[in-house]
């Protein structure tokens, strides 16, 4: 499908300005980035957090460019990739001009513009949703054989992505058993071709879960604890709204706009079926319901991150459910568009520039150095320190997160005990504990960050830092 030109002038000028702005006004990656790196080059099945697929992309990258800026860009290639698969699905159902708002209006998605910067599995998973989403209809629709094992590659790749994606496979699988269309697939061969596709993308991570004890689950209900500090019962009320809450204010621009033309444009008839309607429910509105009802459920704490990928078919749905007219409308709502890309790197650049936060402004390769990391082949403590250190020093030190043995079964103790650990940290207290622990580890140094705005704000940030020598030392 050939792309409208106004879209890709759009995709061009998204892509530019989120990939340059990082790179200019930032001296250091985002935690989740430096780890993803982090992850790549250990090279594992699986991480002590996600599945591995993030860490194996930021590792190619990092190969092809051997710098870690470079991973500003590949989080701009997923978001642009997204935006492709939508526009394409949305074209499935709706005309030209429909179809082009429905995909840039996601711009004033928070998910979509200030947060791009950071990649991580959020990012990943913008451009695997809507990928899977629209090679299933077309699976359920042409009984295409490409077309089912695109769906079985694109379903295996989310959830080699990030376990939450699992969410996006049972509405799939709602609509596959609750409609006539769903159910006349289970007579085609290709169906099952597709799901063995998806198997057998799965298949390895699966095996490395099992030969490390499933360890990993333990951090996702690290994650979403959070019920016993409200009174009994009320978790089961509060974390599912305020789930839902965050959800519609991360996009409030987008939303807002989106009703202020259809409250000034003449309404419109669509000509969407009611089957394609409830396609659309159960792949672009049952996956936030869904992860709602779970917190009802169970009373957990959803981090409102987990929804990143739910908003992405706002657009689609909005027009299919409340059609309008927007002959007339095009051209503001288009503004809109370019106007939430501008207003959003605006407001990037400035808190990038007026911020004292030490995530913003340490300068990776100067404390690098200053710790001498180089003489290092093992790194360990704080997340963030410790992966900026192993993404940005030359000799690449594996890291030893959190200084925990059991969330890094790929880390041979034996070799580091031999040859000695760097170990870092955010606060005093965090090194003293890993003092009570490792009774090697030597007296704590500091260093300092000193981070003063445009405004004269001043704030001091000590970092700390010291080892534990290896036996051979």
């Amino acid at each position: 499908m050939r792309l409208n030109k106004t879209f890709s002038y759009f995709l061009i000028c998204h892509f530019l300005i989120w990939s340059i702005l990082p790179i200019i006004l930032r001296h250091n990656l985002p935690m989740d980035s430096a780890e993803a790196l982090v992850w790549g080059f250990i090279g594992e099945w699986g991480t002590n957090k996600h599945p591995p697929v993030s860490g194996f992309f930021a590792n190619l990258i990092y190969e092809l460019t051997s710098h870690p800026s470079s991973l500003y860009v590949l989080s701009q290639l997923f978001i642009i990739g997204g935006f492709i698969y939508i526009y394409k699905f949305a074209r499935l159902f709706l005309p030209e001009n429909k179809s082009l708002i429905a995909t840039t209006i996601l711009e004033g998605v928070a998910y979509y513009n200030m947060v791009t910067p950071e990649y991580n599995v959020n990012i990943i998973a913008l451009m695997l949703w809507p990928a899977a989403t629209y090679h299933f209809y077309l699976s359920i629709t042409k009984n295409r054989l490409s077309d089912w094992l695109l769906f079985g590659l694109f379903c295996g790749l989310n959830i080699l992505t990030k376990y939450v994606s699992g969410i996006l496979l049972i509405c799939f699988a709602c609509y596959l058993l609750t409609t006539r269309r769903g159910r006349a697939c289970f007579k085609s061969w290709k169906l099952y071709v597709g799901g063995l596709m998806a198997f057998a993308v799965v298949l390895p991570h699966l095996i490395w879960l099992h030969n490390h004890d499933y360890f990993v689950i333990d951090y996702f209900l690290g994650r979403s604890q959070g019920g016993k500090s409200l009174a009994y019962g009320m978790a089961h009320i509060v974390y599912p709204l305020k789930f839902l809450g965050s959800q519609l204010l991360t996009s409030a621009f987008a939303l807002l706009t989106l009703i202020i033309a259809y409250k000034s444009s003449p309404k419109d008839e669509t000509k969407i079926t009611k089957s394609d309607k409830k396609f659309l429910f159960m792949v672009g509105v049952l996956p936030v319901l869904i992860m709602a009802l779970i917190s009802l459920i169970l009373g957990i704490k959803l981090k409102s991150m987990w929804g990143s990928p739910v908003m992405y078919l706002l657009g689609v749905c909005f027009f299919a459910y409340f059609p309008f007219d927007i002959t007339k409308s095009f051209k503001p709502l288009l503004k809109a568009c370019w106007g939430a890309l501008f207003l959003f790197a605006f407001v990037f650049v400035m808190q990038v520039i007026f911020t004292t936060s030490a995530k913003f402004k340490l300068n990776a390769l100067d404390f690098t150095n200053s710790v001498k990391a180089q003489n290092y082949e093992y790194v360990g403590g704080s997340v963030w320190l410790a992966s900026t250190i192993g993404a940005y020093a030359q000799n690449h030190p594996q890291v030893l997160f959190l200084m925990s043995p059991k969330d890094n079964p790929w880390i041979n103790m034996d070799d580091v005990k031999q040859k000695g650990i760097l170990v870092v940290t955010e606060n005093l207290w965090e090194y003293e504990n890993y003092q009570k622990t490792f009774a090697k580890l030597s007296k704590p140094e500091v260093y300092l960050l000193k981070v003063t705005n445009p405004l004269g704000k001043t704030k001091e940030h000590k970092l700390y830092y010291g080892s534990i020598k290896g036996d051979k030392k």
